[in-house]
């Protein structure tokens, strides 16, 4: 006990036997004085009730006398293993707090000062959410600082694209399934609800998931209770949720693809991400933030953009947000090489430049081309995502694919 009160250490080989104090009585008081040190219980074949006894007390793991050394040997090792996971996962956890912690978020915007204000109550509790905003604005970013900025930073944080699963694999991927309950489950398996215990759980693009789904989901909202497919009992689990979505629920709900009954429990507070456009004052801060990030990974010299191109990218509507501004930066700092980032090292302005309207064009021509430009620079601020592209202008896919053919743009991004 004066070892252990003296300095830490990994592991302690301790008999259920001793005089002064027995192996209980020490176990006991380790876990005061040294909670992060591994007990192992010694014990004879005639007292293995003891050992399951130490076990209930916090005991890591027993072995019974006459013992093999290697069996120690092993233990130990296990042991030793565990505490390294159990390491690097607070430092993992550690990190990506950092990461996602509020000061994390780029802007002085009054917009995103505003949203940063909600995101730092909701983080106090476990109330459920519902963030809006346009592709590429950092909606889970925002949903990733909620939860590593408040109290349920120590439980996980898994995220599923509802737009992305097939409806089939929906279910078993959010509560589970038992051994057995269809063809291929060979094995249990916890769906997202049961990892995110006491966590968060974060449904992206929540509009699309299937209706039948939807009312499950508000059971397990509602009763705090999943039921994995083949279970006979359900599962009690302490997830918060938080959902984002680019369309507009109320309008869903009103078209019956969405449950109105699921829209007021998820949307206890709304929280709407003002896309690019709207909080231009904070571009220049973001392109030093990527600039900054991508000097180290792209081993490059250009610490900014010129004044034309910051002017550039000031003027421009990014329709894709801060995700294509992002993108925007890693490609012109490998066109830069070591100098400052120009101009014509701007995707959105080299990738439209073909086809752009001259100064003698025609009315009707300049329209075009104009047209043309605008649909081009939604489909790289998308990333070519046609189903996304078509929501951020407001027209069908199908009409989308009809202006694409008029203006002979291909169904995939140019290559750079």
């Amino acid at each position: 006990m004066q070892l252990l009160a003296d300095g830490q250490f990994h592991v302690a080989l301790v008999d259920i036997r001793m005089p002064g104090l027995d192996g209980l009585q020490v176990l006991t008081r380790s876990r005061e004085i040294s909670p992060n040190t591994q007990v192992i219980i010694i014990t004879a074949f005639g007292t293995v009730d003891s050992a399951v006894e130490a076990i209930k007390l916090g005991a890591s793991d027993y072995v019974v006398k006459p013992f093999v050394f290697d069996d120690i040997i092993i233990k130990i090792n296990r042991l030793l293993d565990m505490q390294r996971l159990t390491a690097e996962n607070t430092f993992l956890r550690t990190a990506l707090g950092e990461q996602y912690r509020f000061d994390g978020i780029i802007g002085e915007s009054k917009q995103l000062q505003a949203l940063l204000a909600t995101v730092e109550k909701l983080a106090r509790t476990r109330t459920t959410a519902l963030i809006i905003g346009d592709s590429g604005t950092g909606k889970e970013l925002i949903a990733r600082a909620i939860h590593y900025g408040g109290i349920t930073k120590a439980g996980e944080f898994v995220a599923i694209n509802c737009a992305s699963m097939p409806e089939n694999l929906v279910e078993s991927e959010l509560f589970g399934h038992r051994r057995g309950a269809f063809t291929g489950a060979d094995a249990n398996k916890p769906g997202l609800f049961e990892i995110a215990d006491r966590g968060t759980v974060f449904l992206d693009e929540v509009s699309n998931m299937p209706l039948p789904m939807q009312a499950k989901l508000l059971r397990a909202i509602e009763e705090k209770q999943i039921m994995p497919l083949g279970a006979t009992e359900p599962v009690s689990v302490e997830a918060r949720i938080l959902c984002a979505t680019n369309a507009d629920l109320k309008t869903e709900t009103d078209a019956g693809r969405f449950r109105e009954d699921l829209y007021y429990r998820l949307s206890v507070v709304e929280m709407r991400i003002p896309p690019l456009r709207e909080r231009r004052e904070d571009i220049p801060a973001l392109i030093d933030h990527f600039v900054a990030q991508y000097a180290g990974e792209l081993k490059s010299a250009c610490r900014g953009a010129t004044d034309n191109a910051l002017r550039a990218m000031m003027a421009y509507s990014w329709p894709g947000n801060v995700r294509e501004l992002k993108n925007v930066i890693e490609r012109a700092m490998i066109f830069a090489d070591n100098r400052e980032i120009d101009v014509g090292d701007l995707a959105f302005v080299s990738e439209t430049t073909e086809g752009a309207p001259q100064a003698d064009s025609d009315l009707r021509s300049a329209v075009r081309a104009y047209e043309r430009q605008h649909i081009l620079q939604a489909l790289t601020g998308n990333n070519f995502d046609k189903a996304a592209t078509a929501r951020a202008l407001n027209v069908g896919v199908s009409s989308l694919y009809r202006k694409m053919d008029e203006f002979g743009i291909g169904k995939r991004p140019p290559k750079q």
